[in-house]
């Protein structure tokens, strides 16, 4: 079950990054709609390679990175998101951390 709902979660996830990717690309956002289709792809390979079952470390602490890369772009996207709709005013927030 954990991998069923895991790999369903990880594939709409790979999904979310070329949907991102074709919204920024149609909004002329070239350099964020590389990002997250980098993002789509690196992250696919990972899974993929995680999924095959080898236990190789290098497999491993690439899938650690694709993790670690995939959560820094979702942080990213959210923030730029964010900012667009113009949320940071509405809360009272200055947009800095």
């Amino acid at each position: 079950m954990h991998f069923v709902c895991g790999g369903s979660g990880f594939y709409a996830l790979i999904a979310a990054c070329f949907v991102f990717a074709r919204r920024f690309a149609a909004r002329g956002h070239r350099t964020w709609a590389r990002y997250s289709a980098l993002s789509g792809v690196l992250f696919f390979v990972a899974f993929a390679a995680i999924a095959s079952g080898q236990a190789s470390p290098a497999i491993i602490l690439g899938f650690y990175v694709a993790v670690a890369w995939i959560w820094i772009w979702h942080a990213a996207v959210h923030r730029r998101l964010i900012g667009e709709s113009g949320a940071d005013e509405a809360l009272g927030q200055s947009g800095t951390f």
